[in-house]
This record gives C-alpha cells, sequence and structure tokens, in this order.
C-alpha cells in the first residue's frame, strides 16, 4: 500500500471506530432487557413489597435494599435479614426452608444478578436514591413483578435521555404505586430542595405523603395547588451528563 492510500484509509477506519463505540454505547452493551432469571429461592416481590390493598405488606424497597440510599451498590439483605420474619412466619413452605438452610449453614442466598451496566460504566445509587428518583423509575414496577426481570434496556442513550430530558418526580412517584401523589408547588415553580419537598414531591399537606414513605414534615412548606397532567419541562429534574459523569 502506497503512502497515499495510507492516509486515505485514516477517516475510514477512525469512522468504523467510532461507530462501534456509538452502536456498543447505545445498543444492548449491558445486561439484557427483559431478562428474568429463576432464583435459587422464588422470592415474591409481590408479597413483600406490593401494596397493603393488593395484598402486600406495602416494604419499603430500603428495607431489603438497604444500601441504596449511602452506597453506590444497592447490596443485598443477609440471610439474617429474611430469617428476623421467617423464623416464625411461614416456616413450613418450602421456599423458606430453602431459606432456612442457608441461613443454618451461615452462607449467603446466591442470587443471580439482573442488572448490570459495563465495567467503565459508575452508576452510584446514592446519588439517584437521595435526589429523589424512585426504584421504579429504572427498574420498572418490581412490587408488582412475580419474577423480577430487566424493564429498561440500561444503554448509555436511555440513561443520557433523562440526564437530559430530564427526571418527572411525578411520573417516578406514580411508577412506584402513589399516582394519588401531586406535584409539590409546581405552578409556583419551587426550586429543587426547597424544605418540605424532596425532589419536587411535597412532604406535607392533606394526602401529600404516601404511607411508608418516612420522609420528614415540614408544617412550614406549601401545600400543593392539585395534580398536573404532565410535568413542564422547566421544572423537571436534570443532571450532568457529560462524560466524566459515569466514566471516572
Amino acid at each position: 500500500m502506497t503512502q497515499r492510500r495510507k492516509w486515505t484509509a485514516i477517516p475510514g477506519l477512525l469512522a468504523l471506530g467510532v461507530g462501534a463505540v456509538v452502536l456498543s454505547a447505545y445498543s444492548g452493551a449491558s445486561s439484557s432487557q427483559g431478562r428474568g432469571p429463576k432464583q435459587p429461592i422464588d422470592f415474591p416481590h409481590p408479597k413483600h413489597a406490593g401494596a397493603v390493598k393488593d395484598g402486600g405488606l406495602g416494604l419499603n424497597c430500603l428495607y431489603c435494599h438497604n444500601t441504596g440510599n449511602k452506597s453506590i451498590d444497592v447490596g443485598m439483605p443477609a440471610v439474617s435479614t429474611c430469617m428476623g420474619c421467617h423464623t416464625a412466619v411461614a416456616a413450613g413452605k418450602p421456599e423458606i426452608q430453602k431459606l432456612a438452610k442457608y441461613y443454618a449453614d451461615k452462607k449467603p442466598v446466591p442470587w443471580e444478578r439482573i442488572h448490570k451496566v459495563p465495567d467503565y460504566v459508575h452508576f452510584p445509587h446514592v446519588r439517584h436514591v437521595n435526589a429523589g428518583v424512585t426504584c421504579q423509575t429504572c427498574h420498572g414496577q418490581v412490587q408488582k413483578m412475580d419474577r423480577v426481570y430487566q424493564y429498561a434496556s440500561l444503554n448509555m442513550g436511555w440513561c443520557v435521555n433523562c440526564h437530559v430530558n430530564g427526571y418527572d418526580p411525578k411520573e417516578g412517584q406514580k411508577a412506584a404505586g402513589y399516582d394519588n401523589v401531586p406535584p409539590a408547588n409546581y405552578a409556583g415553580g419551587a426550586p429543587y430542595g426547597t424544605p418540605g419537598t424532596t425532589a419536587g414531591i411535597a412532604e406535607s399537606g392533606a394526602g401529600m405523603t404516601p404511607p411508608g414513605m418516612g420522609l420528614p414534615r415540614d408544617t412550614t412548606a406549601p401545600a400543593a395547588t392539585g395534580a398536573s397532567t404532565a410535568t413542564p419541562s422547566a421544572e423537571r429534574r436534570r443532571a450532568r451528563y457529560d462524560c466524566a459523569s459515569c466514566h471516572y
């Protein structure tokens, strides 16, 4: 190959490399969407995390995944957490007996991981949870899943879309099952961090805080004026979307 042809090939190779990176980022460069493997113990999320009116216990996700608001990884509950109830509750059921065997052997349950982003991507749960993003926004309505599966693609385009277009707190609350919660003083343009709100959701006022949310009350906070059918773009919660936000 002549020197001239070598230089001619460089733009093509560069375009090919960029295309491969973009395709990888915006396609399935993570665990597969829709995948829901069978677990060593059939854990019934609807029974534990489902709404009380639907026959569930209404447990908050953080009861089991208790590092979600203080760590990058949400972690899995210790077997002792499960056995705190199941030493007495439904102890004779086959799945509970499996659990008891792991507890007696002092071994963790070998859960099969469902959600995973590539190793070069950092997703800090603590930042998202503490900003008010509900678990169901990314993981789907787990409280209604008989077998948990990967709800979202988790690819770069999906993440960037939320960072650019903004997170809608009202939609996040609806996904979590609190669809009767009006946004907090959106008409007045209450800024993020206003006392009495968490990610735009009011913590005070009649009917404003769903049971089990565990949010502090502030009686000085403005009450919401009512639900709205759509959250204006200017009132969505946005985050940085430069490369260093996830790749560091």
